[in-house]
């Protein structure tokens, strides 16, 4: 069984995954202010909780967006576990071309959510759409050529902008609402954020299968992508755990080099 942490901008995701998928999953804030011994402490908390067997955990691996929390991290698998971490690099052989004019900028989350797309679908043209602090779109082609893909606001960003910036409309629970015209200021809210972000998604889908010219399988994946279940007509398979499972497969392929 592995570690694998997922360093976003707003949150930290840890799975503890093997053969069979991931067992157990940690959600935290990032949070930059805290020390290697904080996160550690955090981590072993759970692992006592969880009943998860220290003996059974053989790597640490990160996937990280915030470069300050690398070195964290890194320390945080010396004191859990006691061995060094793997970091994902977006220059490491991972079995995917980066097709890009900046591969050397492609956040590692990406790639780790298009190759654990790419167990899902093989062969095949996907999009994997990432529910994140932005609304990330991954296309890989099904020759396994990452080609990029657009960059949009996030839902929890455009739910934060309307409160903030507006005195009168509150804060909202992120849920698809009943009515896309909306008989209340909530109802409204949530039509406007969650509905026309899903009318953004399938624009956005249709125009990147128009440029291939060929089908585009879609995955959502993301902390909370179930919001956007029935406010989009493309999306065909949701799976909050593929960023995670993605790593996985990474990881695979790393110890399996190593190995040769």
């Amino acid at each position: 069984m592995i570690i694998a942490a997922d360093i976003g901008n707003t949150n930290i995701v840890i799975g503890f995954i093997d053969k069979e998928g991931v067992k157990k999953v940690f959600r935290i804030a990032t949070d930059r202010g805290r020390t290697s011994d904080e996160y550690k402490i955090l981590l072993s908390s759970f692992i006592e909780e969880e009943g998860i067997d220290r003996n059974a955990l053989d790597d640490f691996v990160i996937s990280s967006v915030v470069p300050p929390l690398v070195p964290i991290f890194k320390s945080v698998s010396k004191k859990t576990i006691h061995k060094d971490a793997i970091i994902i690099k977006n220059d490491m052989d991972l079995g995917i071309k980066l097709d890009v004019d900046e591969p050397y900028l492609v956040g590692t989350d990406r790639l780790c959510d298009v190759i654990g797309a790419i167990n899902i679908f093989p062969k095949e043209n996907i999009c994997v759409v990432d529910f994140g602090t932005a609304t990330a779109f991954n296309v890989i082609t099904k020759d396994k050529r990452f080609i990029g893909g657009p960059i949009a606001v996030g839902i929890i960003a455009a739910a934060n902008a309307l409160f903030v910036k507006t005195a009168k409309l509150p804060r909202i629970a992120l849920k698809l609402p009943e009515s896309v015209i909306g008989r209340n200021t909530i109802e409204q809210m949530q039509s406007g954020i969650i509905i026309g972000l899903g009318g953004m998604v399938d624009r956005l889908v249709d125009e990147i299968e128009q440029e291939l010219g060929e089908p585009l399988r879609v995955i959502a994946t993301g902390g909370i992508s179930h919001v956007m279940k029935r406010a989009t007509k493309r999306i065909e398979k949701f799976d909050k755990q593929l960023t995670l499972k993605g790593m996985y497969n990474i990881y695979e392929r790393i110890k399996g080099i190593q190995d040769q």
